[in-house]
């Protein structure tokens, strides 16, 4: 007698939906390949949180995850890692992003650096060429890059343009000690040989709704806020931006002369931890920046987050108690990387 199979229901945020069956073996990302179906994955390993989904019915083993790719407030609310969830009934899975996401190829790209650039206190803009096919990538969306020298590799999140084929900006926080930050520190060099694979994630530029995109980011989560506002630059209507912008200290800030040069349509403002002689702005942290004039109408905004985990948390708990739809509020948190 074979193992009992499970009805699996995934729908996406377009309205499409699929369904396929399981084991109580099976996780639902194998399930769901081994249908033809591709889920949004990445380390496979419950340790990213890529691979998120809401289970709106049915129950299942959450299966061995780490508490940054999924907080224990998440688990409570019934969201799930399907790289690590088991099947113990049929299931429906929501997913926060469309069916069509799904469609694109992820390619491996051989490039070459083509910029090496400090642009803040431990912080290097890093500028990549291709001749291979550009990747078809979203505006928020990150790439997997294999240190020089090396098998492994980093994520970081596009900065550029989509309208730049060829063309990749990444900006990297250089650590004390670590595998990329050793390298851009101590030998990268123009003209380096560099592989990529992606791109990767759920985080990603909605279709603007009537109203107010909010981006709150911290450090170098302003990367992908940049490739953002480069992609709402294009359109015939412009939504008004507003970006909240923190870090630690004064030197640790940048992009704001990019940001500036878009004009009144985005309106920028920084805060850091800890000021300095020549920090005449405000201090505390990001969500500090939080009021009527930032966060004008709560129904009507669109909020994006990106930073390190406790600057998340922090910032869905106060748009939630202002008023902001969960559904409205999209998210991505820098994870520690390995050394």
């Amino acid at each position: 007698m074979g193992l009992p199979k499970y009805n699996i229901t995934c729908v996406f945020e377009d309205g499409a939906t699929t369904r396929f069956e399981a084991t109580a073996i099976d996780t639902v990302y194998t399930a769901a390949l081994r249908s033809g179906l591709n889920l949004e994955t990445d380390c496979r390993e419950g340790a990213c949180g890529v691979c998120m989904a809401h289970c709106n019915e049915g129950e299942g083993d959450i299966g061995d995850i780490s508490d940054e790719a999924l907080t224990p407030e998440q688990e409570e609310e019934g969201y799930v890692l399907t790289c690590q969830f088991r099947p113990q009934s049929d299931l429906v899975l929501e997913f926060g992003y469309p069916l069509s996401l799904l469609k694109k190829e992820v390619a491996t790209l051989n490039a070459k650096v083509e910029a090496l650039e400090p642009v803040a206190d431990a912080v290097m803009r890093l500028a990549l060429s291709t001749e291979d096919k550009a990747p078809a990538f979203l505006p928020g969306q990150y790439m997997n890059i294999t240190i020089p020298g090396t098998a492994e590799a980093r994520s970081y999140s596009f900065a550029n343009p989509t309208a730049e084929p060829g063309k990749m900006e990444f900006f990297i926080r250089l650590l004390e000690k670590g595998a990329m930050s050793d390298y851009l520190r101590d030998r990268a060099a123009v003209g380096d040989e560099i592989q990529l694979q992606g791109p990767y994630g759920q985080f990603f530029l909605r279709k603007p709704r009537a109203g107010h995109v909010l981006m709150i980011a911290g450090g170098t989560g302003l990367a992908p806020m940049l490739s953002m506002l480069e992609e709402l630059a294009g359109l015939d209507e412009r939504p008004q931006v507003t970006v909240l912008y923190g870090a630690n200290q004064p030197g640790e800030l940048f992009g704001r002369e990019r940001i500036e040069a878009y004009g009144d349509w985005v309106q920028l403002q920084r805060i850091v931890v800890a000021g300095d002689d020549n920090w005449d702005g405000p201090t505390g942290f990001v969500t500090d920046l939080l009021n009527t004039d930032t966060l004008p109408d709560a129904a009507a905004t669109d909020a994006y987050l990106c930073g390190p985990p406790p600057m998340i948390e922090a910032a869905q708990k106060a748009l939630a108690e202002r008023g902001v739809p969960a559904d409205r509020v999209f998210a991505e948190k820098f994870l520690p990387s390995g050394t």
